[in-house]
């Protein structure tokens, strides 16, 4: 499986380095009965436990726009069983669809699960904030976790662990790194043919459905993640906050009125992570991995995409003064790792050891 993940990533084989006999040996060999070293955590990922309330103590907020297979995917990643250590009374999940020529089938959608709610909606706007501030409205939990764009499947611990961190703040402000499916970001992938024929058969060599961390071999850091988990996002795709917070600073800006919402997303992370009194919990186990679906930041190309992002970042600088900056409040990391997210955590600290070498600091 590891030979064909690699060929269809692009990636050259790597023989496995070789183990050490000491790995094996008693720690102290001449004595009877010495501890035997253990290499490896077992691969069960731990739950936490989740205490019954009344009230769903999640509501995960999904807008969808003409992708109806990328979202059915996304979908199935946010109902039980697939996300471990809850129950659909945990946590809702609202559908909210922008109308389009490839509405998803509502029977479908409910039928993923009895926390399940879709709501299709006649939207004239190209932008997708105005259905996400009202999925917000519909919302009933205690935490929001708003998702702007359908397309992005996530890991089966999520809610688990939003709920987990949830407690250690009254104010958490919780990010999920961001991924894209595929060897590199599909902004430059779709250039070398990558498109949703390939990413199928990339999601086919892998038994997702089964274990999601699985989601972590056939994937990248997106852009505004490239940076890596120890140095400042960008923004958080999978992003959640107490639904107080999220309706103090008034959800996302409508005013971000360019397709695809334009900056939208990453000034609600700003205005979220920035605001006095909130905590950053960053979870580096987790993600939420983007799909390929012809969006206005990954789908399109040459000029058309320049274009458009020209017209993002002007609106940003129009609204706010200039141009975007990423909050850099220090986050506390909460969750734990599995062994297929691993490369990305060695990879981000040796990018922030570059960083701090280039300072001076290292």
């Amino acid at each position: 499986m590891r030979h064909l993940i690699d060929k269809v990533l692009g990636r050259k084989e790597t023989p496995a380095p070789a183990t050490e006999a000491a790995d094996t040996k008693p720690l102290a060999a001449d004595i009877p009965f010495s501890p035997l070293p253990v290499k490896r955590h077992a691969r069960e990922m731990p739950v936490l436990p989740v205490a019954e309330t009344a009230q769903p103590k999640v509501s995960v907020v999904l807008v969808v726009y003409r992708m109806r297979r990328q979202a059915m995917n996304t979908i199935h990643t946010l109902t039980t069983p697939y996300q471990r250590g809850v129950s659909d009374r945990d946590f809702e999940l609202i559908v909210v669809e922008n109308a389009s020529d490839e509405n998803l089938v509502e029977s479908e959608v409910l039928a993923a699960g009895s926390n399940v709610s879709y709501h299709l909606r006649q939207e004239t706007r190209p932008t997708p904030v105005f259905a996400a501030n009202f999925g917000a409205s519909q919302a009933r939990g205690e935490l929001v976790t708003v998702m702007l764009d359908g397309a992005r499947m996530v890991t089966p611990g999520l809610i688990n662990y939003l709920i987990a961190a949830q407690r250690l703040s009254t104010q958490a402000v919780i990010a999920t790194p961001s991924y894209h499916l595929g060897h590199r970001v599909q902004q430059k992938a779709m250039l070398e043919g990558y498109d949703e024929a390939e990413e199928q058969q990339l999601l086919a060599s892998v038994d997702w459905r089964q274990d999601g961390y699985r989601l972590f071999e056939i994937s990248c850091l997106s852009r505004t993640s490239m940076g890596g988990i120890f140095r400042p996002f960008g923004e958080s795709n999978c992003l959640s906050l107490p639904l107080a917070l999220y309706r103090e600073i008034g959800g996302f800006d409508e005013a971000f009125d360019e397709t695809g919402g334009g900056q939208a997303n990453l000034d609600l992370y700003k205005r979220a992570v920035e605001h006095p009194g909130s905590d950053l919990i960053v979870l580096p186990g987790e993600g939420s991995f983007h799909q390929f679906h012809g969006g206005v930041t990954t789908g399109q190309q040459g000029e058309e995409r320049h274009q458009a992002m020209v017209a993002h970042f002007a609106q940003y600088a129009a609204l706010r003064g200039g141009p975007y900056i990423p909050p850099d409040k220090r986050p506390i990391y909460f969750g734990p790792v599995p062994d297929s997210a691993v490369r990305f955590i060695r990879n981000s600290g040796n990018m922030l050891i570059n960083t701090l070498r280039d300072e001076g600091e290292a």
